[in-house]
This record gives structure tokens, sequence and C-alpha cells, in this order.
């Protein structure tokens, strides 16, 4: 077994069911990681059952990921959506290293794209710092976190519901909380993120509830046909 791989974890509901069979077959096609899961049914078409954190739909959405993720007991983790659908193949021996220069900083994640208004201060070769009261410093994109770290935000943000609000940037910048992010000079997709060439995944294939072919026409497309999927019936943009 390849010891050299970070633990993933995706967040899912059973309202978006239909996307599974699309991103647990990408996943597995481009990727040797472990994938665990947090979803409200334990019916996630993975074969090992024990990486799934099964939660009700009245749990609130920070207590749900800390009670994941100390089951899970894992040091580190990319975060992941059910719609975040990989493209292409990942560049697991890239993530691991860049795992092992997050653990060896003060820093408390690894973005693993260039999302948001972020400026170029140099870290590393192709990483950058984020300041932690720049306003797009905490992102719902894929992700290597500190474990330990992203509980401690949770915990003391407490958001209930799954969302990207202000609390999360106005408690990292009280408390210093920094990160940084991957980027070697990707094409920009659309108007506020670029492509990540060592995890090239569709960020977001769902935009309220839509597929987003606005953005990615191109890589949905052929993924429909190969997963039977008929956009219509959610709908496009």
């Amino acid at each position: 077994m390849n010891n050299n791989l970070i633990n993933q974890v995706v967040y899912t509901n059973s309202n978006c069911k239909d996307v599974w069979d699309m991103f647990i077959k990408q996943y597995e096609k481009h990727t040797k990681s472990k994938l665990f899961v947090i979803t409200n049914t334990d019916d996630f078409p993975i074969t090992n059952k024990e990486r799934i954190f099964t939660y009700s739909n009245n749990d609130s959405y920070y207590e749900t990921w800390i009670n994941a993720l100390e089951s899970f007991n894992i040091e580190n983790f990319i975060y992941l959506q059910e719609d975040f659908i990989l493209y292409d193949n990942v560049d697991d021996e890239k993530i691991f290293e860049l795992s092992n220069i997050l653990n060896n900083s003060k820093h408390s994640f690894l973005r693993l794209i260039k999302s948001g208004n972020l400026g170029n201060s140099y870290y590393a070769n192709n990483i950058f710092e984020i300041e932690p009261c720049n306003e797009n410093i905490f992102s719902m994109q894929a992700t290597i976190w500190k474990t330990k770290d992203y509980i401690d935000i949770l915990y003391n943000v407490k958001e209930s519901k799954w969302l990207e609000t202000i609390n999360y940037r106005n408690y990292m910048c009280s408390n210093n909380i920094s990160g940084l992010y991957y980027y070697q000079g990707e094409f920009k997709r659309g108007g506020n993120h670029y492509d990540s060439s060592i995890y090239p995944y569709i960020a977001t294939a769902l935009v309220k509830g839509k597929w987003n072919t606005l953005e990615y026409g191109e890589e949905l497309s052929s993924m429909f046909n190969d997963y039977h999927i008929n956009p219509i019936i959610r709908g496009v943009i």
C-alpha cells in the first residue's frame, strides 16, 4: 500500500445523489488516495463503508464535520464536495509533497487552486501565502487542511448550515490564521478562480443546483455521455 497519499473527505447530501456515480468513478479513475465520506445516508457507492460518516439533516453543519473528522482520525485531509468532479489525473506525489510543506509551516491550509482575489506573496516554488485578513482567506474549494486547525475554526465559528460566510474570515483574521495556495500560471476559469494542474477538478459542477456548463461545457458534456446523465433534468447555466 502506498502511504504517500493524502486522505480526502467529501461532504455530500442525498439531494445530490444523481451526481455520485460521476463523482466516485472519476475519483477512482484519477487518484489513488483514500476517500472518506460525510453524508446523510449510508448508501454512498464506495465499498469500504467504514469510511462513511452518516449525519441527520437536522444536525448542525459544524458539529457534523467535527464528529466526522474525529471519527476518521486523520492528520491532514483534502476538503471536497460531491460536485468537485475530477477530469484528469491528480498529481498524488505533488499533493503529498505539499502536505509535508504545510505540516512544516505555521499555516493551517494549502489551497490547491488560486481562487478569489489573492495576491502573489511568494512562499516557495509555485506556493503563495494568503494573509489572515484577506477577504478570500476561507474558501470551500479543494484544500489540504490540518485537521486540528479546521476543527478549531468550525468549533469557534459554529455555522449551523453549509455556507461560506463572513464569520469564517472574521474569526481567522482575529486569530491570525493564515494559509497557502498553489498556483502554476494555470488558465483562469470564469471570474473567480483558476484551473489546477495538480488537482484538475470542476470547481464547481453545480451552481445553485444547476449544471455549470457555462464554465465547464466541454468537460461536463463528455461526462454526461459517459454516465448517461440528462442535464435538462437539473437544468444548466
